[in-house]
């Protein structure tokens, strides 16, 4: 029997700040989108919404990026090293788009585009022109044209689940008014309007998530909500609203009283069988504009209950209302769920001033054994001091970690990147009963087939089993309490559902999906805090052409420029302009070339500089025969 009870968060100790196991590390880039249409690099500049997956059935992950005022929708297929191609036109329609999600909704294998969108909308977009949309894939990054679906009020936030039982994907659509609308898949691509549900009818929703937080297999939908007026002092709350399969959907306040909250997502942050929920919110400042940053988490209990646990108290200065979206994931690929903020502006905890020329920051909050998470995050800041827009996360150098793309907003159509540069720390085990840790593969990431499945398991009862299913089918099963084996697969998806069973006779799951492919990773190179970094070659010998890849992290500062010499001789020379307020731009952190080298003896040296005047540099001779 499949085992859930409040055990699982009850063992969770107190939220201390552990030693984290690796240093995070990114290679911060800004993709140039280079192209002769002016049109669509506005298409990226504008961006209000971006969106990562395998339009194209490439076996790449690509990216679909589009606008908050009237332009085109624009897909940039992935090259899957992590570099994307130009931009070209996805759907001819101007459109303005609010919010959107990939998912195949008519199930023939191409993904397709569900969004709250306005077509051919005035400038600026009216709120009244935004509606359900739904853009069928053809499978090479274009779609059909748009279908659209009326809702009950202005429409704000989409998002797609099994909130039916039936097994198809379903449409939620939040709304002002504290409405929801829930449309049912009829099938080839149609929806119907099936139910309209309200909680207090005075408020609205600063967002809202989808998962299952009680582990029946049936999507439920998380919001966060906005005091009436927003100004009045009131808390916010979150709520759930359960489904029961049978199209009945019941609103609960789940409390939680928070000061200024903004931001929620929905992930499996314990190893846990039901889908969790962190919160940010602003914590109450301590004195003057000093700004604190917090995290709860809100665990999936069973039997339509949570589990409230205040994860992080972070006081380095980072404002929520200058905070772009977070994720849960597992950065490190230790097993445990890692907390990630991207667009997280840094400010000064002494006097409240934030940087000039603001920069923004990926941050992120690693996870521990235990379920409790670092204090303080490790920052890894944007490549441009620029306001960061709408982020996604996807594997798109398919090297099994995940990586981040945020839409810049301005013009020349740059979108950023940051390829988890991460060395995979050791495989944990949580300490939470019962748990399976999964350290490989991290879920929806890439893998090179066969696949390393890596797991341990936990419980107060004797581990006596454990097992691995893929797609269904039973593949592994020993009187392990960990494993570590490969898989041969098939290019295309998997699930695997890694299953444990304890001397109770009660068992415990936790499961992933990971695209397997034939190909090599795109390389990555880690560098510690104010520090350099060659990672290719990685040996004192090569052939010719030799590729080099180096990455620096400058810590707190913006990268100012990024040298590469050879044998003494200037060969790559990245270097931003000089800074200025709000004009202060970055430059990518990483260098990837290929070069031609003579036989014998050649002296590497990678240099990065921040704004600060700080040089790091690492070096290295390798010998080609």
């Amino acid at each position: 029997m499949l085992y859930r009870s409040l055990a699982a968060a009850a063992f969770l100790s107190a939220s201390v700040a552990l030693t984290a196991q690796s240093s995070v590390s990114f290679e911060n880039s800004v993709d140039l989108a280079q192209t002769t249409n002016s049109s669509l690099s506005n298409s990226i500049s504008a961006a209000g919404t971006i969106v990562a997956g395998d339009f194209n059935n490439s076996g790449k992950p690509g990216l679909i990026e589009c606008c908050n005022t009237s332009a085109q929708m624009v897909f940039r297929a992935g090259n899957g090293d992590g570099t994307f191609q130009a931009p070209l036109v996805a759907s001819a329609t101007p459109v303005s788009v609010m919010s959107a999600v990939a998912a195949d909704v008519n199930g023939d294998g191409k993904l397709d585009v569900v969004a709250i969108a306005a077509l051919n909308p005035p400038s600026p977009p009216d709120t009244g022109t935004y509606s359900l949309t739904v853009w069928l894939g053809n499978g090479d990054g274009t779609f059909q044209p748009a279908e659209q679906y009326n809702t009950t009020n202005a429409p704000m936030k989409v998002l797609t689940g099994n909130f039916f039982g039936d097994g198809h994907t379903a449409i939620v659509v939040t709304e002002q008014n504290s409405t929801i609308d829930y449309f049912r898949n009829t099938g080839g691509g149609e929806f119907a309007f099936a139910k309209s549900v309200t909680t207090s009818g005075e408020s609205n929703w600063s967002s809202a998530a989808a998962g299952d937080f009680n582990g029946n297999g049936i999507t439920d939908l998380a919001l966060l909500e906005v005091p009436a007026g927003n100004n009045e002092g009131l808390p916010f709350d979150l709520w759930v609203i359960w489904s029961d399969g049978k199209g009945n959907f019941t609103p609960q306040d789940m409390g939680g009283g928070y000061s200024y909250a903004l931001y929620i997502t929905a992930s499996r942050l314990n190893g846990a069988a039901a889908d969790d929920l962190v919160v940010a919110w602003q914590c109450a400042p301590p004195s003057g504009d000093q700004y604190c940053l917090a995290f709860d988490g809100w665990y999936g209990q069973g039997n339509n209950t949570l589990f409230q646990r205040h994860l992080v108290q972070d006081t380095s200065g980072i404002n929520i209302g200058d905070l772009g979206q977070i994720f849960a994931a597992d950065v490190n690929g230790d097993g445990y769920g890692d907390i990630v903020a991207v667009g997280a502006m840094e400010c000064d905890t002494t006097t409240g001033q934030c940087n000039t020329p603001w920069p923004y920051a990926l941050d992120v909050w690693t996870g521990n054994a235990n379920g409790s998470f670092q204090q303080t995050s490790q920052q890894l800041f944007f490549a441009t001091g620029y306001t960061p827009g709408a982020s996604t996360m996807a594997d798109f150098n398919r090297d099994g970690m995940m990586d981040f793309a945020t839409a810049l907003p301005r013009s020349g159509g740059q979108t950023q990147i940051f390829l988890n540069a991460t060395n995979r720390a050791a495989c944990g085990t949580y300490t939470i009963n019962p748990t399976v840790t999964v350290c490989q593969p991290v879920d929806n990431t890439y893998s090179p087939s066969p696949v390393t499945v890596e797991a341990n398991s936990y419980d107060t009862y004797k581990v006596t089993a454990m097992q691995e299913y893929i797609d269904g089918t039973l593949e592994y099963a020993k009187p392990v309490t960990s494993f570590d084996v490969t898989f041969p697969v098939a290019d295309g998806p998997h699930r695997f559902v890694t299953k444990a069973w304890a001397a109770s006779g009660r068992s415990f799951v936790a499961d992933r999906t990971v695209t397997a492919y034939t190909g090599t990773p795109g390389p990555v190179c880690s560098a510690a805090p104010d520090s350099a970094s060659i990672c290719l070659p990685g040996g004192d010998t090569s052939s010719s052409p030799v590729t080099i890849v180096g990455n620096g992290n400058t810590g707190v500062t913006l990268a100012s420029s990024v040298q590469l010499y050879i044998d003494g001789k200037l060969t790559v020379n990245n270097h931003s302009p000089a800074c200025a307020y709000q004009g202060c731009y970055g430059v990518d952190t990483a260098i990837q070339t290929t070069q031609d080298l003579a036989p014998g003896i050649h002296k590497l040296v990678f240099k990065i500089w921040d704004d600060a005047g700080h040089v790091y540099q690492a070096s290295k001779s390798v010998t080609v025969d």
